[in-house]
């Protein structure tokens, strides 16, 4: 399968501005259209041969029409454009265009991981729904598939707060005991680990891809490359993750999820008695080109991209236990 023209839905996003950029490398191998709505402020970077077209997501023709003569449709969407039918009427977009490939916005989620399947779909998506419907789709010969999921972004959730690290002002929490296995991977990774898949399609036709680039990643690890990179030590408070997983899910059982959607989110990275996100044993990183590097390396480079006057955004920083 050779795949030339290739469709990004969300070209503004972080995912899918990498992989442009990424993908642009190769010169003329492929011809990109950049997906938006009539409303996104999307402009093409300059001197480069993007197509820029408008669609209307909520109606099959528009999407039909945009997605004729694509080889590949990549979504990169995010937010509530990934719920059911939304996602679904792009699907059936791709088919009815005939496209080779539908490019699954997975990216950051184990989905077939008990955690992450127990979660509300009006929070994380229709993900785990899409993945089975896919999988059908290919079995049927309607259409190729492919996801990729690299967990989350290494540098985001180390610079923005997720990771309990605050480089500016020298501070950290430490969730449990620090030592919990994490699946992190860095944007430019999962951006060239996508890229290399349009590059190779037969490879992971009909299947999904892991990848995890930075290996025996804890989070007590991750502070210490960070005091190692930057040469400080940082004021450290521990953080009792059983609670917060214990409340979050009281209150997502109760129906109360945005309350509880936070300390779902930070207890399947960092809490040992129910953590969904440890896929090393899927983990292909061979099979798209991508190495692996250690986690002083990949801390560096954050710091390089982001700055070390970088601030944290303080409500993914400061998860506490919330009220049940």
């Amino acid at each position: 399968m050779e795949l030339k023209n290739i469709a990004i839905l969300g070209p503004r996003g972080n995912v899918g501005s990498a992989l442009i950029a990424e993908l642009l490398k190769d010169g003329p191998r492929f011809n990109i259209t950049a997906v938006t709505r009539p409303t996104s402020p999307y402009t093409p970077p300059p001197q480069t041969s993007i197509t820029h077209k408008t669609v209307d997501y909520a109606s099959l023709d528009s999407l039909t029409a945009a997605f004729t003569g694509q080889d590949a449709v990549v979504n990169c969407i995010t937010g509530g454009a990934t719920q059911y039918e939304p996602t679904r009427l792009v699907i059936d977009a791709a088919v009815a265009a005939g496209v080779k490939l539908y490019f699954a916005n997975e990216f950051v989620g184990h989905v077939t991981s008990e955690q992450y399947r127990r979660m509300p779909e009006q929070a994380v998506g229709a993900k785990v729904r899409i993945r089975g419907e896919l999988e059908v789709l290919g079995r049927e010969g309607g259409m190729k598939w492919t996801s990729l999921n690299g967990g989350p972004f290494f540098d985001m959730w180390l610079m923005k707060g997720p990771a309990g690290i605050d480089i500016r002002n020298k501070r950290a929490r430490i969730y449990g005991t620090g030592l919990n296995p994490l699946c992190w991977t860095p944007l430019p990774t999962i951006a060239l680990a996508a890229a290399n898949m349009l590059r190779n399609p037969d490879a992971i036709a009909n299947r999904p891809i892991y990848i995890n680039t930075v290996p025996n990643l804890t989070q007590s690890g991750l502070l210490s490359a960070v005091e190692s990179v930057l040469g400080a030590k940082f004021a450290v408070d521990y953080i009792d993750i059983a609670k917060i997983n214990a409340n979050a899910r009281i209150a997502v059982e109760r129906g109360e999820v945005a309350k509880g959607m936070k300390g779902l989110a930070i207890s399947n990275q960092f809490y040992e008695g129910d953590c969904g996100n440890d896929f090393r044993a899927l983990v292909e990183n061979e099979r798209v080109g991508v190495e692996v590097q250690s986690v002083e390396d990949a801390v560096a480079r954050a710091v390089a991209d982001w700055g070390v006057e970088n601030e944290v955004v303080e409500s993914f920083f400061g998860i506490e236990a919330c009220e049940v």
